[in-house]
């Protein structure tokens, strides 16, 4: 490790989340679940890229589970509970089948979008035509993106109902109500609707609050 390099911060509650972590996994029939260490950090990487880690979710990196470095002791390890159910299922469970759907909205658009512009300038002898591809391509690409993004969100929304079934609705209402009042930038920067960057599709904490409200509590398990 290089000597700039400061050490990741951790926690004494670090054995207790991991193996709270692991047992929810297989709560959950989550095969291949190994998880090793934990890692609080504030962005984590993301391709040539790096995103940051929301105040009320986490990554999973091979056998490690990113926590944001922000939050490091400031909820209690149950309340870290359905948050960590939930992240769990979209990311090992609803993720997966959203794949096909982000090659459908927004790669393959642009493709038949290429492909049609240079078959229209062959076709009428016009090689400018090919020119216009680039006037499509952003509002197809931002239109694409939106819907994936529409798409991302109810997953996660749907994790979120998923989890409460297993950890308690009013448990779960209970850590988000918490993290709401705790004047987090990130938190509130996303309900506020100010931009800056953050995950695609991520629903704000008021979204999640007034998700979970919308059913009734017997839907879920009594907390």
């Amino acid at each position: 490790m290089s000597r700039f390099r400061r050490p990741l911060p951790t926690s004494p509650d670090d054995p207790r989340l991991l193996e709270l972590a692991n047992s929810l996994g297989q709560q959950l029939e989550i095969s291949k679940l190994d998880l090793k260490d934990i890692r609080w950090m504030e962005w984590v990487p993301a391709g040539r890229s790096a995103r940051p880690v929301p105040s009320d979710w986490c990554f999973f990196l091979r056998h490690s589970m990113v926590m944001p470095a922000h939050m490091l002791e400031k909820i209690t390890v149950e309340e870290w509970r359905p948050l960590i159910a939930s992240s769990l299922i979209y990311e090992k469970k609803l993720s997966r089948s959203l794949r096909g759907r982000a090659f459908l909205l927004t790669v393959l658009p642009l493709i038949l979008v290429l492909a049609g512009t240079f078959a229209v300038s062959i076709l009428l002898h016009m090689s400018w035509i090919i020119f216009l591809y680039i006037l499509f391509i952003i509002p197809v690409g931002a239109l694409g993106g939106r819907r994936y993004g529409s798409d991302v969100k109810k997953a996660r929304l749907e994790a979120d109902t998923q989890a409460a079934a297993i950890t308690g609705k009013d448990t779960f209402l209970n850590v988000l109500k918490k993290i709401d009042t705790m004047g987090l930038d990130d938190v509130d920067r996303l309900k506020s609707g100010r931009r800056g960057r953050r995950v695609p599709g991520l629903p704000s904490i008021k979204e999640r609050i007034e998700n979970l409200q919308g059913f009734p509590s017997t839907t879920f398990l009594t907390s």
